[in-house]
């Protein structure tokens, strides 16, 4: 007798899958691995080795098994879907992995070096391949009784020299709010990778306001975006000194081996409604009280220019 899964469950299946991946599954963090990304470049047929370290974070002996999985990109905050190593996607790399040790123990307070090897083949496809090495983690948390499971890891992203296809779009460029009292908190650009590499954009942000004269020049934060994906990089406003008016944002960068351009411009309007609110309200009230008095400075100037007095 088959079952058919509700929708409802797949979804939630799913989204668990998601939230699950590099997050700890007790509040408890016994492991701790560094550095947490390798930006790594290969011939086809090259062999590349580096080293992670696997800390113990506890007051406990805890057991860790190491283990290479592919990823993907997952939404649009840098957020990764770890998928099982056996995948065979264009962009997997956890195939080529090797790590020693691949189990070991862990004292209280100590740390451990794992070695990780990456063997490209000789017809290794060219473009971008990703995997995760992930600290698996099992043991006892401080005190004893308390299980701890977790599941932490590092970003591996391989570029494979060769006829690689690059093609990064800057599909949008706004402020978080066009209309602000203060100023809006930052700047967002959405970029969308084409490609088959993964393409980190640099640049910059240039600030003016309604004078033209610059306000701010503002570094786009160099973060990677992966292939057939797309990545929202935020630009953060709270140093930008804005004052009433109209702001114009333009955004210059470049990509890729052959550092091609990308560009947008975005306005956004600086309008501190409660201060002006104040200045309208106390200007309303010197006209009412002008209006109410005009008799009285009509009568005051009489007398001042021309001498009449009232017996």
């Amino acid at each position: 007798m088959s079952y058919a899964i509700p929708m409802r469950l797949k979804l939630a299946l799913f989204a668990g899958a998601v939230v699950s991946i590099l997050v700890l599954t007790n509040n408890a963090k016994a492991v701790t691995i560094s550095p947490l990304n390798f930006e790594l470049n290969s011939n086809p047929g090259d062999t590349i080795s580096n080293i992670i370290r696997v800390y113990n974070d506890v007051d406990s002996e805890i057991t860790v098994n190491m283990e290479a999985q592919n990823f993907v990109a997952a939404g649009e905050q840098g957020q990764v879907l770890i998928k099982g190593a056996e995948d065979s996607d264009t962009y997997s790399l956890a195939k080529w992995v090797t790590l020693a040790p691949q189990t070991f123990t862990l004292a209280p307070r100590s740390s451990q070096m794992v070695e990780f090897t990456v063997r490209v083949p000789s017809d290794g496809e060219p473009g971008g391949h990703y995997a995760s090495i992930l600290a698996s983690v099992s043991g006892s948390a401080t005190g004893g009784g308390v299980g701890v499971s977790q599941k932490v890891g590092a970003l591996l992203l391989l570029s494979v020299a060769g006829e690689v296809y690059e093609n990064l779009n800057l599909v949008d460029f706004n402020a978080d709010s066009d209309f602000t009292e203060y100023g809006p908190e930052k700047l967002v650009a959405r970029f969308r990778n084409d490609g088959t590499v993964h393409l980190k954009p640099r640049g910059f942000v240039l600030v003016k306001n309604v004078f033209g004269g610059e306000v701010a020049k503002l570094d786009l934060p160099q973060l990677n975006v992966l292939p057939q994906s797309a990545r929202a990089v935020d630009i953060p406003l709270k140093d930008v000194n804005a004052k009433f008016g109209r702001y114009e944002a333009t955004l210059a960068a470049i990509y890729g081996a052959t550092n091609e351009p990308l560009s947008a411009v975005t306005i956004y309007w600086v309008i501190p409604y409660k201060l002006l609110a104040v200045y309208g309200a106390v200007i309303l009230v010197l006209l009412i009280l002008a209006y109410r008095g005009r008799r009285r400075l009509r009568m005051a100037l009489r007398v001042l220019f021309k001498g009449e007095q009232k017996v």
